[in-house]
C-alpha cells in the first residue's frame, strides 16, 4: 500500500512540475511579446486587445495577438531559437487574397 501511495505522490509531483514549467514558459513568452510589440514595433498598450501564449504541436509554443482595431484577426507569432519573433499568421495566401485588410503585418514579412 505504501508503494502505491509513494508512486502516486511521485507521479503527481512530475505532472505538477511539467504543468508549472509550461505555465512559466507561456507567461514569459507573453511578456516578451508585449515588449517586442511595444519596443520594436512601436505599439502602445492601448493598441493591443489580447496577447495569449499557447502550447501546441507545431510550433510547440506560439503567441496569438489580437489588436483593438482588428478584433476579428489573430496574428500568430513564434519565438525562433530564443532570438527573434517570427509572424506565422495570417498566412501569406490570406494576405495576398485580402490586400489591405490586415493592418498589422510584421515589417519583416513585407520585405
Amino acid at each position: 500500500m505504501k508503494k502505491l501511495f509513494y508512486s502516486i505522490v511521485v507521479l503527481g509531483l512530475i505532472v505538477g512540475g511539467v504543468y508549472t514549467y509550461i505555465q512559466i514558459k507561456l507567461n514569459d513568452l507573453e511578456a516578451k511579446m508585449h515588449q517586442y510589440l511595444m519596443v520594436t514595433n512601436d505599439y502602445k498598450e492601448s493598441d493591443i486587445l489580447k496577447v495569449e501564449a499557447v502550447f501546441s504541436k507545431m510550433p510547440t509554443y506560439s503567441v496569438n495577438v489580437v489588436f483593438k482595431d482588428e478584433p476579428d484577426v489573430t496574428y500568430n507569432y513564434t519565438f525562433r531559437n530564443e532570438l527573434e519573433w517570427i509572424q506565422l499568421g495570417p498566412s501569406d495566401g490570406e494576405i495576398e487574397e485580402n490586400q489591405g485588410k490586415y493592418k498589422h503585418i510584421d515589417k519583416k514579412r513585407l520585405n
